[in-house]
């Protein structure tokens, strides 16, 4: 008879070499795997980057179209260089906060000229009805060496915008001479590179918002207010400090432009999202169950919904609700107010919140009673106890009548509490 070892032996040696073989394989595959995983979670990197940056680019052409709109006299027949220098230092400025790369020009950046279109055809590109374009090309690294092989170290990126002319050239006196008429200001403003009549939302409670006037029609002086009981006079307030004490505060901010030929006003709504607290308040935390408990929600002002959780599987929803607690036991309560984005939901959960204790009832003596009418007595009214009559060991069967029982009649015991009943 052969001997069955040596085959059981090598059934078990080839077995336990095909696992080591899969871990192995698994390892092998993990390690192929995962340069190409970080590859292409740099190679998103890397587009998202330059997708933000094409965001960018696109608010600030769209902010110097519109800065040469309200000004085109700024690029007429007598150019205005403080004009022109201010659209310049608004480009760079945006260009510096989006790490856009513009291009160079004996090792200094190039801001581009706008260029007006005459769409009126009236022989003049600057008049109104006009359009003024800019046109802004940025160059954005990248950080992935793939990409960096095919495209190279960098890409760049265009984006144009286009604004209507909204002033006329200054009337000039026939014969030659000075001018003889122009226009007042065309007032208009930037916030966080959000120009008017757009909104804003920002993050508080106390955030600073940069204010820029792009106004056209060569303003002399400024008027700020800024509807939080505080003004100014700058052309520029670069940083001003709002405060919300609430969950979102609006604030309607106006800037009034002026020269000697008059005045306009521009305005913008700066919404402020402040921090929400979220709290509730009850008109008691302990007693006998049943417990009604009254709620009332204490958080910050703003909420547009409220959801409860009573924490004994019950829910509630408002501002006010009241919830009784049936079953003793220490229960949490979280209540989950919705306020408007970008807050959202916002929660809090106070643990061990409630206490329903077992109530104290008064012992019924069944003494005389059958034991089919006993239950009926131990829960009804005015004892009113939870538990149960049991029948006591020994006791007869059927419908006896009762003759002792565990608890002693007219004595205090909790509600919940069973009673044994028997007939000796």
């Amino acid at each position: 008879m052969r001997n069955p070892l040596p085959s059981l032996s090598r059934s078990i040696r080839r077995r336990a070499g095909g696992r080591d073989g899969a871990r192995g394989q698994s390892l092998v595959e993990l390690a192929l795997a995962l340069p190409i995983i970080l590859l292409l979670t740099l190679i998103a990197l890397d587009f998202g980057r330059v997708y933000l940056g094409y965001i960018n680019l696109q608010n600030m052409a769209r902010i110097g179209a519109n800065y040469a709109a309200n000004d085109p006299d700024a690029w007429g027949a007598t150019p205005d260089t403080d004009a022109q220098t201010q659209y310049r230092n608004q480009i760079l400025a945006d260009a510096a906060a989006t790490n856009c790369t513009l291009p160079q020009s004996g090792g200094q950046p190039v801001v581009p000229a706008p260029v007006f279109t005459d769409v009126t055809g009236d022989g003049n590109a600057n008049g109104l009805g006009d359009v003024g374009t800019v046109r802004i090309t940025c160059t954005f690294g990248v950080i992935t060496p793939f990409i960096s092989n095919i495209l190279g170290g960098s890409v760049q990126v265009t984006a144009e915008s286009n604004f209507a002319v909204k002033t006329g050239m200054s009337a000039v006196a026939s014969g030659g001479g000075t001018p003889t008429g122009g226009s007042a200001p065309n007032a208009a403003f930037s916030a966080n590179s959000t120009i008017t009549p757009n909104s804003i939302t920002v993050i508080g409670p106390v955030v600073d918002v940069e204010f820029r006037d792009t106004s056209g029609g060569n303003p002399t002086s400024w008027a700020w207010n800024f509807a939080d009981g505080t003004t100014s006079n700058d052309q520029d307030p670069l940083q001003h400090t709002f405060t919300c004490a609430f969950s979102s505060c609006s604030y309607v901010v106006t800037m009034t432009a002026t020269n000697i030929l008059g005045s306009s006003m521009a305005s913008m709504t700066v919404t402020v999202v402040g921090i929400s607290d979220v709290n509730f308040t009850s008109d008691k935390q302990s007693g006998n169950a049943p417990l009604a408990v009254q709620f009332d929600d204490a958080s910050t002002p703003g909420g547009t919904a409220w959801d409860w959780d009573f924490g004994d599987g019950d829910t509630g929803t408002g501002e006010s609700v009241s919830h009784t607690y049936d079953t003793p036991g220490t229960y949490d309560v979280t209540l989950t107010v919705t306020y408007p984005d970008p807050i959202g939901q916002l929660s809090t959960t106070k643990v061990g919140y409630i206490t329903a204790a077992v109530g104290m009832c008064t012992i019924p003596s069944l003494d005389g009673v059958r034991f089919n009418d006993a239950q009926g007595i131990w829960q009804g009214a005015p004892y009113n106890f939870t538990g149960i009559v049991i029948r006591g060991a020994g006791a007869p069967a059927g419908n006896f009548i009762i003759t002792a029982q565990s608890l002693t009649g007219t004595d205090p015991a909790p509600c919940n509490s069973d009673v044994t009943v028997n007939r000796p």
